[in-house]
């Protein structure tokens, strides 16, 4: 049985790679300014610092409208491994074609074992035009 992990902080932002055993994020954001709606962010990725799982654990995030709680987005279950209790381990998942109908707050959530873990905000401006 796999023991949830904690979140000790979730970014989002355009990319992410490891470069001499040292992790870079890049483009770290939390608004977006689209010129018009319906918007599709193309890519992003979230990355998540998680400590005191164990195990194997399923992880998958969903993006929803806060303000009625309205799925716009899920990814696919994919699992990270904690070979104990006390390892920090590092999550990346890429984001690929995310559609915003309106402008608003989005929450971008993860959840390990199906058990929300944290989430971050993501603010959609108005369009730009």
């Amino acid at each position: 049985m796999a023991v949830i992990p904690t979140a000790k902080a979730v970014y989002l932002c355009e990319e992410v790679d490891v470069e001499g055993g040292m992790t870079n994020l890049y483009s770290l954001f939390n608004v977006i300014s689209p010129s018009e709606y319906p918007y599709t962010l193309n890519s992003f990725t979230c990355f998540a610092q998680l400590v005191g799982g164990l195990g194997e654990v399923p992880f998958h995030i969903d993006v929803r409208r806060a303000s009625d709680g309205q799925l716009v987005h899920n990814t696919y279950v994919r699992t990270i491994h904690f070979p104990d209790r006390v390892t920090q381990m590092q999550l990346v998942m890429h984001i690929e074609g995310c559609v915003f109908e309106v402008p608003g707050i989005y929450l971008v959530e993860l959840y390990c074992d199906n058990t929300w873990v944290a989430d971050v905000a993501v603010r959609l401006r108005e369009g730009t035009k």
